[in-house]
Parts: C-alpha cells; sequence; structure tokens
C-alpha cells in the first residue's frame, strides 16, 4: 500500500463516513474530492511533490483533510499546533521554508503574518439564513476554500517516490534550534501497514482518538490509519475530566470498536470513570491501545480488571512514526509493565561503547526499520548523532529478559514527558532566559504518579519573581509546556565544568518547596485553609497566588484546562487529607467549590 493505491480505493468506501468530529461528518467521498481539489491548487501555485507547505487550524475536520491531501498529492506536510506561541511559530515557518501556508485567519492575524505572499487563510464560514430550524453556513468568498473552488479539481500524483517526505513534524528543542522529524512515505506507510495488521482494523472498525492531530499519535493512530484502513474515525469532543462520562458513552452509542489513548487519559478514565466498569462491554469493541508514554503495570493490570479490556500497549517515538513495538493480550505478550516485543523492526541495547549487552543489562535502545525517520529537518549532525548504520539511538535506558522481553528502565536523553506530552527543557530555558531579569535557568523533569512527570524551572533573577515569569513564560510558551513551579534561587548549582548538576538542583528544588508560603495579599481572605488551597491552585494553574480568589473559575485562568485540574485535586487531596468523588471533582468549577469540598472531607 501506498498514497496512490489508498487514493484509489477510496471509491471502495465512498459513501462510507471517513471522519465525524461531532459538528462534521466526512464521507471518503468528500475526502477523496478535497485531494483532488487540493491537487488542481497545488498545480495552480506551481507546487511540486516533495514541496514543504504549512498547516494549522482548530478545526480537527479542516487540519485532518488538508493533512492526508498534502500526502496523498506528494507534498511535505508540515501542521503546526494551533496553540503555538507566537515566536516559536514564527521561528517554525521561517527554519521550515513551506512554499505556501494554509492556517485559520484567527491563528494568521495572532502569529503576525499578515502580508506574507504564502499566505492561504482559511476564512470562517458565515451564516447565510436559516434552513429547518438550523443556520446555512455559506462558503466564504475568499480564502482557501474560494482558490480551491476557483482551482476545480485535478487527479493526484500516479506515483510519488517513497524517500518523498510526507510529513515533518516539529517536537521538542528550542526555538532557534527545533527538531524536525522528517517522516518518508516509505516510513509512514509501512507503518501503518503494521498497525493495521496488528490492531485487526478493516472496514468495519471504528476507531476513537481524541489525542491532538499536531503529535503524532493524534494524526497517525487517527485520520491517516482510517484513511489507509478505510475505516471510520470519531473525535467527537476533545478529552476533558467532566466528559469522561460522555467519551466512555461514546464508546458504546458509536459501537467503536478501537480506543487509542496515552497513560495519563487511563489514569483519569480508572479516577472518574471506574464505576463504568461495563464501557467497553459489547461484541463491537476489540481494543484499547496505550501510547505516548511508559504505561505502568499497576495501572495496566487496574485497567484490565476493572474493565475487563484486553489493553495493548505500544511503543515507539515520533522518529519511528508512532510505535514498533508491541506488548499485551492481542499480540501475545500480556506482559503489564512492559514495553513487549518488536514487530516489523529490530531491536539491540548496547552500553556506552556500543556493545551489546546481556539478559537483564540495562543500555541505550536502538531501533531499526523501515518505520525510521530520514533524520531531523536541516539538521546533519544530529541525525548523524542519532542514526549510525542504520540504527535509531532511542535515547531510553532499556533491558531484555530471557525470553525477549524488552523494558524501560529510564531515559538518557534530556526530554520530560508530562501527560503524553514530550516536553525539551531547553525550550523552557530559552524561553525564561529571554526576560531581562533572568541571570540563568534550568528546567526539568520529577516524577508524577498521574501525568508521570511534572516540569519544574529554577531562575536566578535581578529582582524578578515567580509571577512575573510566570507572565513572560505565558508570553513565550503553548499552555501544556508551561511549568508546573517556578523557583527563584540565587545561583544554580554548577560543577566544575560549568555545566548544571540536575542532581543538585533538583535536591536544591526540594528544599526549596519544604520552605513556607509566603504570606498573601491582604485582600485575600486569611484562614489558613484559603492560604493552602490558593498556594495549590497556584502551582498547578501555573500562575501565582496572588492572582488567584476564591471566584477564580476555569474562564479567567489561562493554565486551568483539565489535564491541570486533576493536577489541583490530587494536590488538594494531598494536602487536606481527604478523597473527592467523580461527581465532587467534576462539579469543581469554581475555587470556592473546592474550599468547600475539603472542608466538607
Amino acid at each position: 500500500m501506498n498514497a496512490p493505491e489508498a487514493v484509489r480505493r477510496l471509491a471502495d468506501g465512498a459513501d462510507r463516513t471517513w471522519l465525524d468530529t461531532g459538528r462534521r461528518t466526512i464521507r471518503f467521498k468528500e475526502l477523496d474530492e478535497r485531494i483532488r481539489s487540493v491537487a488542481a491548487l497545488l498545480a495552480v501555485r506551481g507546487i511540486a511533490i516533495g514541496d514543504r507547505i504549512v498547516i494549522a487550524s482548530r478545526d480537527d475536520a479542516e487540519t485532518a483533510l488538508n493533512f492526508v491531501a498534502l500526502v496523498a498529492n506528494g507534498v511535505t506536510a508540515i501542521n503546526l499546533d494551533p496553540e503555538t506561541a507566537a515566536p516559536r511559530a514564527q521561528a517554525l515557518i521561517a527554519r521550515s521554508t513551506p512554499r505556501l501556508m494554509i492556517i485559520d485567519a484567527a491563528l494568521a492575524d495572532g502569529w503576525a503574518l499578515a502580508g506574507d505572499d504564502r499566505l492561504i487563510r482559511i476564512e470562517p464560514a458565515s451564516a447565510s439564513g436559516k434552513l429547518l430550524g438550523g443556520l446555512v453556513r455559506q462558503a466564504p468568498a475568499s480564502g482557501f476554500h474560494a482558490e480551491l473552488a476557483a482551482a476545480g479539481t485535478a487527479a493526484p500524483p500516479a506515483a510519488i517516490p517513497p524517500e518523498t517526505l510526507a510529513y515533518i513534524l516539529f517536537t521538542s528543542g528550542t526555538t532557534q534550534q527545533p527538531k524536525g522529524v522528517c517522516i518518508s512515505h516509505r516510513a509512514l506507510f509501512a507503518h501503518l501497514a503494521t498497525l493495521n495488521r496488528i490492531y485487526g482494523c478493516d472496514e468495519d472498525s471504528v476507531i476513537l482518538n481524541t489525542l491532538m492531530l499536531s503529535h503524532a499519535d493524534g494524526i497517525t493512530q487517527g485520520p491517516l490509519l482510517a484513511w489507509f484502513a478505510l475505516a471510520t474515525l470519531h473525535r467527537p469532543f476533545p478529552f476533558e475530566i467532566g466528559k469522561i462520562d460522555q467519551l466512555l458513552d461514546a464508546v458504546h452509542r458509536l459501537r467503536i470498536s478501537h480506543m487509542i489513548v496515552v497513560p495519563t487519559m487511563l489514569a483519569l478514565i480508572v479516577r472518574l470513570g471506574g464505576e463504568r466498569r461495563d464501557a467497553f462491554e459489547g461484541e463491537h469493541f476489540r481494543l484499547l491501545s496505550s501510547s505516548g508514554a511508559a504505561l505502568e503495570a499497576e495501572l495496566w493490570t487496574e485497567v484490565e480488571q476493572r474493565f475487563g479490556v484486553s489493553v495493548i500497549n505500544l511503543y515507539g517515538l515520533t522518529e519511528t512514526v508512532a510505535g514498533g513495538v508491541f506488548a499485551g493480550g492481542p499480540v501475545g505478550v500480556p506482559h503489564p509493565g512492559s514495553i513487549g516485543r518488536p514487530i516489523d523492526c529490530e531491536l539491540r541495547i548496547v552500553d556506552t561503547d556500543g556493545r551489546d549487552v546481556g539478559v537483564d543489562e540495562p543500555g541505550e535502545l536502538l531501533m531499526r526499520g523501515e518505520l525510521l525517520m530520514s533524520g531531523y529537518f536541516d539538521d546533519p549532525a544530529l541525525t548523524a548523532e542519532t542514526m549510525v548504520d542504520g540504527w535509531f539511538y532511542t535515547g531510553d535506558l532499556a533491558s531484555r529478559n530471557a525470553d525477549g522481553i524488552y523494558f524501560i528502565r529510564g531515559r538518557i536523553k534530556n526530554i520530560v514527558i508530562r501527560g503524553g506530552v514530550n516536553i525539551s527543557p531547553e525550550e523552557i530555558v530559552e524561553a525564561l532566559n529571554l526576560h531581562p531579569a533572568v541571570r540563568e535557568a534550568t528546567a526539568f523533569g520529577i516524577a508524577d504518579p498521574i501525568w508521570g512527570e511534572q516540569l519544574v524551572a529554577l531562575a536566578a533573577t535581578d529582582g524578578a519573581d515567580e509571577a512575573e515569569l510566570r507572565r513572560h513564560a505565558q508570553s513565550q510558551l503553548e499552555p501544556r509546556k508551561l511549568p508546573d513551579r517556578i523557583v527563584i534561587v540565587d545561583a544554580l548549582p554548577r560543577g566544575r565544568s560549568g555545566k548544571v548538576v540536575i542532581d543538585e538542583a533538583r535536591a536544591l528544588y526540594e528544599r526549596s518547596i519544604l520552605q513556607p508560603e509566603p504570606a498573601l495579599p491582604h485582600k485575600q481572605e486569611s484562614s489558613d485553609d484559603v492560604r493552602r488551597l490558593l498556594a495549590i491552585a497556584a502551582g498547578a494553574f501555573r500562575t501565582s497566588p496572588d492572582q488567584l480568589t476564591l471566584d477564580a473559575s476555569p474562564d479567567d485562568v489561562f493554565g486551568w484546562d483539565s489535564m491541570a485540574h486533576m493536577e489541583f485535586v490530587v494536590a488538594l487531596e494531598q494536602e487536606f487529607g481527604v478523597f473527592l468523588s467523580p461527581s465532587v471533582v467534576i462539579g469543581i468549577d469554581r475555587l470556592s467549590k473546592a474550599l468547600d469540598a475539603v472542608r466538607t472531607g
């Protein structure tokens, strides 16, 4: 299977649903039409196979349609996260030198892209009257959809060289030196074939995947896999703690056969939807797949026992499309806590001298196979460092037992994985160092039972406090990359070489959090319970206590999203020694309600 063949097979699905976002249903026929409309637009614009195009949209349907259409036409798609801060978005665009940019009008304005002749704005549709009580949406008279209509249709390429880049995904790395993972058509379709076979996908498969489309697991195990298998993909709403019951209801209502999650989602489902023990019952449901981060044995076992469902764990990296190593009942490796065995790829574990280690000995995990990236975009030095003689150095510590089952034992590379999202500490440091009062800064991860890791930063400043640095960080970073805590220190611990000693920095952080919280401004209620609650909220929502009142709600607190909400709840339970029921957790929509909850226990 390759892209041209996958396009030809669309006729077999024609009137069946490819993607349903809850607000929009797209049939395979419409996907085929978008592919052919984009083919015509590319011809008008003089775009050739292998050229690069940036896309960005808050509309999942538009993102999925355009991403697949570009891949189908042999154009390299660069899908930017719509939550990307303006400085980073501008840097990524400058770095990738695209021939075109197809971007939501509001995003283009926020990223200050006006005047760039490569920009095609996705203008919002407008209401044009009512039909049977509902608004009729009228296509805009200018912008991307207008250009598509004017271009007509054309046939997509009949052949695409396998080494053509299907997409570039910018992952960790600083704004000045972002890391762009280059995935070829050969790698993409080789791994899609593996996923399709291991998951048992077919035309009757119905996939539920609400992961972000700007991340590998969201786009690869979502729109691309559904296209490859002629399956149906549902993205009814973003994953939120207040909608976990609705999500589990959707498994039954939509007759889901495959559900794709990350470990943090599983932990929250167990915590807030654990009484729904029949959630995955029914002949239609086949597979629950966890990817994006290590799935701890305890959580894995709890999910299987509580819900009576078999979990499959997929280990891989953005550099391996999505996975490559599988564990769980469906692949014959019922070994919770392991990453299983490689499928359609090879693994090695080597010591620091590059020699293979023995059974149960730790070393760096290496991967080889068609699923590997072509390299890092415009970074031959980094590519040569991580890809040697066909082997990719993953940066993960691993071991292998006598039965050939692999386990992750730690990490060599400097990456923090919080809630399934990879965060580069260097990017955080770079952002903090842009503040004129910051002399030096460092960032690192600390273990967390729900999120896997939390992200903390230390900064030595000339007068700037945590609140000021948080406001500054908000202007430079996406919300999901903001540090959980920024601690002001006199100086960073450095070794004889001048480098920051992370172990000592962690110890310095641990000592700092044992210090008493500063007194709140007089305007705040002075009770000890309030002080403790606001301090916890400040840490969870990446703000400062003096920015919060008991009237604060998610609508007016920048960092109060679903993940931060659960972080807040867990911290409250630990601090006040209470257990909050799922209904109470979901009902906390104001800090005053959180205070009532902990006081009543």
